[in-house]
């Protein structure tokens, strides 16, 4: 018990030991060479340094509407990107049933173009039907037009 009692003051105390040296803030000099050296440490040789200090933390409250605002702007981002992911998928849907509303009226097209005016057809309920002339001309209408709304 006592040996846990001194790890945690042990731990503390390197702690706050730590802590007040990384708020000090920065020194700054110029060493032989002429460069700039920013640093933690102080110079090695007490040559003349300047101490910068640390920028002041941020108020709480400017920072946390900050992060709410920011919070606020990507979810809009979020919802953008989502709205237009949902928009392309139905451009994309849209697009496949026109083409196969395209390939659809093209083969019945071929079909009543190839076979003669009396063959029976296969209707999309399972029937079977003979179109009279003026049935098929119409249908051939519709077909056509179908073809020139869907096939681009």
């Amino acid at each position: 018990m006592t040996t846990t009692v001194l790890r945690l003051c042990f731990l503390l105390g390197l702690s706050l030991a730590t802590a007040g040296s990384a708020i000090a803030g920065m020194y700054r000099w110029v060493d032989d060479e002429g460069n700039v050296v920013y640093s933690q440490q102080p110079p090695p040789d007490n040559r003349d340094a300047r101490v910068i200090a640390p920028p002041p933390p941020p108020t709480e409250s400017n920072s946390l509407e900050k992060t709410r605002e920011l919070n606020k702007r990507l979810d809009a981002m979020a919802e953008e990107r989502n709205q237009a992911k949902e928009e392309k998928r139905k451009a994309t849907a849209e697009q496949q049933k026109r083409e196969e509303r395209c390939t659809a009226a093209r083969t019945n097209l071929k079909t009543l173009n190839e076979y003669p005016p009396n063959t029976r057809y296969g209707m999309p309920d399972g029937e079977w039907k003979r179109f009279t002339p003026e049935q098929r001309t119409k249908q051939i209408n519709m077909l056509n037009k179908i073809i020139k709304e869907n096939c681009k």
